[in-house]
C-alpha cells in the first residue's frame, strides 16, 4: 500500500513530467504557430484551474508603460508583442520574500534588420524557449503551492525585417529613461 508521502511525490513528479512537455511542445511547434499571442493564450489556459494570475498587456498596455525598447523589437512584424504576467499567490499572509521569473521569448528572431547568416536561421524559433520555460514552471509553482508570492514575466515578440523595423543607429531611449543606440538589431 502507498505512502501518503509516495503518492504526493508521484502526483508532483507528473505534474512536474506535464510543465516539461508544456516547454517542450511550446519550443516544437512552427514559428507561425507560436506567436506572441498565441505564448500569451497558452500562459491563460495553462493557467486556468491552477490557482494562477495572469495578466495580459498587449501593445497598448505596453506604450502605457513606456517600454519603448521592447516595442522596438517588435515594430518589423505585424504580430504585436505581448507582456505575459503569471504569478501565485498563497492564501495566507506570505512567510517571506517572494520569487520572481523572468523569460525571454522572441518567438521569431530573424535578427530584424541586421539579419543573421541563413545557417543559424531555423533553429532562431527557440528564442522563446526561456519564456515557454517559465510559464511551464508556474505549473509546477501551482502544484507546490509556496507559502511566498511567486511572479513570471515573459517578454513575447518576434523581430523580423520590414520597412517599420527598427535601424541600425536608431537612438531610442528605455523605460528607465537612458538613451540607448541601436547598434545591431
Amino acid at each position: 500500500k502507498p505512502l501518503k508521502g509516495q503518492l504526493a511525490a508521484l502526483e508532483l513528479g507528473t505534474k512536474t513530467g506535464d510543465a516539461v512537455n508544456l516547454a517542450r511542445d511550446l519550443v516544437n511547434e512552427p514559428p507561425r504557430v507560436v506567436t506572441p499571442r498565441y505564448l500569451a493564450n497558452a500562459a491563460e489556459e495553462s493557467a486556468k484551474g491552477a490557482g494562477l494570475n495572469v495578466e495580459i498587456l498587449d501593445k497598448k498596455g505596453l506604450e502605457k508603460l513606456d517600454m519603448r525598447l521592447f516595442l522596438g523589437v517588435s515594430q518589423g512584424s505585424e504580430e504585436p508583442p505581448r507582456l505575459i504576467h503569471v504569478w501565485w499567490e498563497p492564501k495566507k499572509k506570505a512567510t517571506g520574500p517572494g520569487l520572481a521569473f523572468v523569460g525571454k521569448a522572441v518567438t521569431f528572431d530573424s535578427g530584424g534588420l541586421s539579419l543573421k547568416p541563413p545557417e543559424g536561421m531555423e533553429t532562431m524559433k527557440c528564442d522563446m524557449a526561456g519564456g515557454a520555460a517559465c510559464i511551464a514552471a508556474m505549473q509546477v509553482v501551482a502544484a507546490l503551492q509556496p507559502p511566498f508570492p511567486v511572479h513570471a514575466y515573459v517578454g513575447a515578440t518576434e523581430n523580423l525585417p520590414s520597412g517599420t523595423a527598427q535601424k541600425p543607429g536608431d537612438i531610442v531611449k528605455g523605460r528607465n529613461g537612458k538613451s540607448v543606440e541601436i547598434l545591431n538589431t
